[in-house]
């Protein structure tokens, strides 16, 4: 980031980008009208009438204020084509958004759109493109990229929050706050709580649905944020929040919703308590422990190793074993078990079902060895960038403690607990992938106490005597996070508004499916009419077809409760047999005995197999829908109506086919 020498002659005034910024907005708005906002077409109407849009203002800006102003600004041009892309990005989710509201004319979403996009982009030219006057040190421009990504960040997940279908898990997650309880067989009740307030106020949309996610980020950056300002400095504490803004891990959380949004808010929250308690001596910081981990626990029982490491840290370290003498930390405790009551409660009622799912349910699964992909799941969650940099500050430690200003023994002190805080639910991870399967999103909350000491290698100032591995890091840092946003941004396009000439993947999650749960829907409506009779849908898989179908069949229900809520009437494949999670419980396969059944299934081989005609004593002929998104093809699914389902195999010594099964007309 080196100064280029150009011969300032005086700034140009707010003026003259007001008047650039009014033709931007205004050649924007009308390109877009002429063009047309139709779904298929979205991607390359927005993507034309901005660039066209954006390219004159940047030209009018050469050859009006930056041009007085003696700008050399041919030598900014990809600094300028990442601001376009950026922001091309940006205003296609707020568009998108936009549209998505029954009640808001397009003519205005799309001057909203407009507007917005000139002052979004004439602003960051002005702040990025621009020299930096005489005086303004790299450190303040380093803040000012610091803030502006974090903004951007936080802009990006808001405009498309409610833009992509909802995952195949965020879908079962509202199935949970319809079934709402104090508890669940594979995950504790703070994300069905967490998700309840939001569809009660919003109404059955994505945005509702993600709400907590979004907000509990901010929990998760305020603790984190209090954490490294605790440590270092204001500065080290806003790159520590730039961390949270563009890792992959951290990103994901704070916009997809699932246990671990509430669980990474709570990490953070006894992370910082924990410190305060432990290095500043701070007793009344043991409740605020103790709130945080019993929250933690009723969003996922993986913060248990937090606290099993904040145990062992007070045994092992002798200063630390005072607090074994004194009420604070028993109080933490038992507040911590109170708050986990609900869940002991509902456990109690439902014979220990989900510990038993989450210890010896894991212990006897298929043994197998995944440390490979545990490896790999840190390179995703972390980016290589971040997990060098990791293993950098873990190794070279004494080299970042030399670069700070005051190394106090505290300060040493501090630095071994995060790091403790960190390595031990690691640690219980790489021993449990010897054996089990690794999943994903395993070691993401547990990078947090480390997030502010990676934050010393975020700036220009080089750590002295830190070798070439932490120099690349501080190098590779910028163009990291960067990439990342531009890769969020990208990818929340083609599954929003789409980008163009790329088509979609088949049956991936639930894109498609704003039509396709409506299409089922319909056929269900025109059985029942024909009938007289309740129709029970049945997804042909574990949990994911149903809990789609569940949300997707009601798609665009307003606040309040539909007519006929789909969640109840909507069932898994554990009805023939297989695992259904919580439908086991939502839909005892006994109390669905002489039903009538409507079976939707991904592979039309599903809806032929033996477990479904052992249980039913009629079918109809197999009907498919075809999925799109934006006018593309997303994908296919098969249905076909069952009668009479019995729960248990018509032949129960070979479970085979039964002779008296009959066909039925299920034609549209």
């Amino acid at each position: 980031m080196n100064q280029e020498a150009s011969p300032l002659r005086r700034p140009p005034t707010a003026q003259p980008f007001v008047i650039i910024g009014l033709v931007v907005a205004g050649l924007d708005l009308s390109l877009l009208a002429w063009l047309g906002h139709s779904p298929g077409e979205l991607a390359h109407h927005q993507t034309a009438s901005f660039l066209l849009a954006a390219g004159t203002g940047f030209l009018l800006l050469l050859r009006g204020p930056w041009r007085a102003a003696g700008y050399p600004f041919w030598r900014r041009l990809p600094a300028l084509l990442t601001i376009l892309l950026l922001v091309l990005f940006l205003r296609g989710g707020l568009l998108a958004s936009l549209l998505l509201l029954p009640s808001l004319p397009a003519a205005l979403a799309q001057s909203v759109t407009a507007v917005f996009s000139a002052v979004i982009f004439l602003a960051a030219c002005a702040v990025y493109l621009q020299p930096r006057v005489t005086g303004s040190g790299a450190e303040e421009h380093w803040q000012r990229l610091v803030l502006g990504a974090i903004l951007y960040s936080v802009l990006l997940r808001l405009v498309y929050l409610g833009v992509p279908e909802l995952l195949f898990e965020e879908a079962y997650y509202w199935n949970y706050a319809q079934h709402l309880d104090i508890g669940y067989l594979d995950h504790p009740l703070m994300v069905a709580w967490t998700i309840k307030p939001f569809i009660r106020l919003l109404g059955n949309n994505e945005f509702a649905v993600r709400g907590g996610a979004f907000l509990f980020w901010f929990v998760t950056a305020f603790f984190s944020y209090r954490l490294a300002r605790g440590i270092f400095d204001k500065a080290i504490a806003w790159r520590t929040v730039l961390l949270l803004a563009v890792l992959p891990a951290y990103f994901s959380f704070g916009f997809f919703i699932s246990p671990d949004a509430p669980l990474t808010a709570f990490w953070a929250m006894a992370t910082y308590f924990a410190y305060r308690a432990l290095i500043h001596d701070e007793g009344r910081a043991w409740l605020g422990l103790g709130i945080a981990l019993g929250l933690g626990m009723i969003s996922k029982y993986t913060i248990a190793l937090l606290g099993a490491a904040v145990v062992l840290y007070v045994i092992v370290h002798r200063p630390a074993r005072k607090w074994l003498r004194r009420p604070e930390p028993y109080v933490a405790l038992a507040v911590a078990l109170l708050l986990l009551s609900p869940v002991v409660i509902w456990n109690m009622q439902h014979d220990w079902a989900s510990f038993a799912f989450q210890s010896q349910g894991r212990l006897v699964s298929k043994s197998v060895f995944s440390l490979p992909r545990l490896l790999l799941n840190v390179l995703i969650l972390l980016t290589p960038v971040g997990l060098v940099s990791a293993l950098a500050v873990l190794i070279q430690r004494q080299a970042v403690f030399a670069s700070l200003p005051a190394v106090t023994e505290k300060t040493k002190e501090g630095f071994r607990l995060l790091i403790w805080l960190t390595l031990f639910p690691l640690l219980v991870f790489a021993a449990l992938s010897l054996t089990k399967a690794s999943k994903l999103n395993w070691t993401g909350p547990l990078w947090l106490p480390l997030l502010p000491l990676l934050a010393l290698l975020l700036g220009e100032q080089p750590i002295r005597n830190g070798g070439k591995v932490l120099r690349w890091c501080q190098r590779a840092w910028p163009k990291t996070a960067l990439l990342c946003l531009l890769f969020y941004a990208a990818a929340f396009q083609y599954l929003g508004p789409g980008l163009p000439a790329l088509r979609y993947p088949q049956n991936v999650h639930l894109i498609g499916w704003r039509d396709f749960g409506p299409a089922i829907e319909a056929v269900v409506s025109r059985l029942e009419r024909e009938r007289g009779e309740q129709i029970l849908v049945a997804g042909l898989d574990r949990n994911r077809i149903a809990s789609g179908l569940a949300f997707y069949r009601a798609y665009g229900e307003g606040a309040g409760q539909p007519v006929r809520n789909p969640a109840f009437t909507t069932a898994s494949e554990h009805l023939f047999g297989e695992v259904g999670l919580m439908y086991e419980f939502w839909f005892p396969a006994e109390q669905q005995a002489g039903k009538t059944l409507l079976l939707v299934a991904a592979d039309r081989s599903h809806l032929e197999r033996d477990a479904v005609r052992s249980r039913v004593t009629g079918l109809g002929p197999i009907q498919s829908i075809a999925l799109h998104k934006n006018g593309r093809p997303a994908g296919q699914f098969f249905y076909r109506l069952a009668l009479g389902y019995h729960p248990q195999p018509m032949n129960p010594e070979t479970g085979r086919t039964s002779p008296a099964t009959q066909p039925v007309d299920a034609d549209e």
